[in-house]
């Protein structure tokens, strides 16, 4: 009977210490890595809505298709970009609206952007403001083109002056900055 109990009792340490044992588990996890090539960017050209009337609404589409209200010397905003060959790009800028300041009045700049892998601004895509897609999607050889427009709204009655972006006119929010960075 005393061999019994022995029996018993390590069929019963055997019963509790087995599902302790089988509560272990263990995963590998691996850690990875991929090395792409450095994003360079080089300036092409400043926004410039050219002379203008303070009668009307002026838009430069970034796109080149709907243009209206501009002088003759406007010009769109423009970068392009070196990166790894057919990878997607997040592009973001630092301001959704431009204060433009002549030291004493202000108005207000809205950009809008497009991109493309050549270098046809009628051709490009919008692009939304920190979010990779198609149209940030650089070329088999690793280009891609930014183009920046937008407008200023109804200037009925703006002050006639030269309005800047540039952080040391007094009343200006500063340059337009832009980041990008692989998606």
């Amino acid at each position: 009977m005393k061999n019994l109990k022995y029996i018993v009792t390590a069929l019963a340490f055997v019963a509790f210490a087995n599902p302790v044992a089988n509560a272990q588990e263990t995963q590998d996890i691996n850690a990875s890595a991929t090395i792409l090539a450095d994003i360079a960017l080089s300036f092409v050209s400043d926004v410039n809505f050219g002379n203008i009337q303070d009668t009307g609404s002026p838009v430069l589409d970034p796109q080149g298709t709907n243009t209206a209200d501009v002088g003759g010397a406007a010009t769109f905003g423009k970068f392009s970009i070196s990166a790894a060959n057919s990878t997607q790009l997040v592009i973001d800028w630092d301001q959704a609206t431009v204060t433009l300041s002549d030291g004493t009045n202000s108005m207000t700049f809205t950009p809008d952007v497009s991109a493309n892998s050549t270098d046809a601004i009628a051709s490009s895509s919008d692009v939304t403001k920190a979010t990779a897609g198609a149209a940030t999607e650089t070329s088999a050889g690793g280009a891609l083109f930014v183009y920046i427009g937008g407008n200023l709204g109804t200037l009925s009655g703006q002050a006639a002056g030269t309005y800047t972006s540039d952080s040391g006119t007094a009343g200006a929010s500063g340059d337009l900055t832009f980041t990008v960075n692989y998606q």
